[in-house]
């Protein structure tokens, strides 16, 4: 896509008028509004397929990363009618959310012209929105925590979720850290979904008690370790959808990854935080991965297994569960 600074194109059916296309995103690159269409013009049959049918949650920043941010959960007032559209109870009292679907290239190109960086959607669709997609785990580094250490615990997450039969997808956060999902299928609720994960937590927190915390609270973490949170599973709750760009310099994507990338990662004695390797994943590079793989997620329903067997296969409650199993019966606290 070829852009002017202010620039009219037609998107399958419908006509969109672009403007501010020069105004700079992100300050410290030179990143325009202009460079954040066309990148998300170039991904976006990818971008969709994990898009569709998700309640958005939009986060906007109109004059660039440095400027006002908010997030918008009610579909923005003169939206075009042919935006598709969900209106939703609010999580607290009786209020209704519209929330807006980006499910075609149109939408999406709307929104970026709107100023939205950032997409994050609901971890279920429209027509199951009881019934949560994936399992998630979002894997968040304290200040003073390895490259290798975040890989280290992400594969022992990968491990557990093998162990129980389920599969287990990586991407980038496009921020610090890495999200593991599992991709879930047949009958399911946010319930036994939150059993899972608070189980699987606490089976990660027993084998790797040093590298790993729970605790909510910044100030008590481990800086050293990793904030695993198994809690971002619930109706309402969100993740940064895959291929969306984030709001920090570089223009980060939140990415997906192949599992041996993340072994590579575990190998490597670097200096400095992840995010300062996990940031070589944005605008640039992400096209030229779509263009050499593909999308390492295209088979994200084909990888789907039943929870229930899962669940069924979880070691005992107070069972400690080490690199080659079950290991003893030595309590762990219980996680918050």
């Amino acid at each position: 896509m070829t852009l002017d600074t202010h620039t009219e194109i037609r998107v399958d059916a419908h006509t969109l008028q672009l403007s501010n296309l020069a105004k700079v995103y992100f300050p410290h690159d030179g990143i325009t509004k202009g460079d954040l269409i066309a990148y998300y013009d170039a991904v976006a049959e990818h971008f969709l397929t994990h898009a569709r049918r998700r309640p958005l949650t939009l986060e906007r920043a109109p004059d660039g990363i440095d400027g006002l941010r908010f997030i918008e959960k009610q579909i923005p007032r003169g939206t075009p009618s042919w935006v598709h559209r969900i209106a939703l109870n609010a999580l607290e009292g009786t209020k209704r959310v519209t929330y807006a679907l980006c499910d075609d290239r149109p939408t999406l190109l709307y929104f970026v012209n709107l100023g939205t960086i950032a997409f994050h959607g609901w971890v279920s669709r429209t027509g199951t929105l009881a019934s949560p997609d994936f399992a998630f785990f979002d894997l968040d580094p304290g200040e003073e925590c390895s490259l290798a250490t975040l890989a280290r615990v992400a594969l022992t997450v990968r491990a557990r979720l093998q162990s129980i039969g389920l599969s287990a997808l990586v991407k980038t956060s496009g921020g610090n850290g890495l999200h593991v999902l599992a991709p879930l299928a047949g009958p399911r609720s946010y319930g036994n979904v939150k059993t899972l994960t608070y189980e699987v937590a606490r089976n990660v927190l027993a084998e790797r008690p040093k590298d790993v915390t729970i605790e909510r609270s910044l100030h008590e973490r481990d800086r050293r370790a990793v904030y695993l949170d198994y809690r971002q599973v619930g109706r309402g709750k969100t993740i940064a959808l895959p291929y969306s760009t984030r709001l920090r310099d570089g223009a980060p994507v939140s990415t997906p990854l192949h599992w041996h990338e993340v072994e590579e990662f575990a190998a490597m004695r670097l200096r400095g935080h992840p995010s300062v390797t996990l940031a070589r994943f944005n605008i640039a590079s992400v096209r030229a991965r779509i263009a050499h793989y593909g999308d390492l997620w295209k088979h994200f329903e084909r990888d789907a297994r039943e929870i229930a067997p899962a669940l069924a296969a979880l070691p005992p409650a107070g069972t400690n569960v080490g690199r080659k199993g079950i290991v003893g019966s030595q309590s762990v606290d219980a996680l918050p």
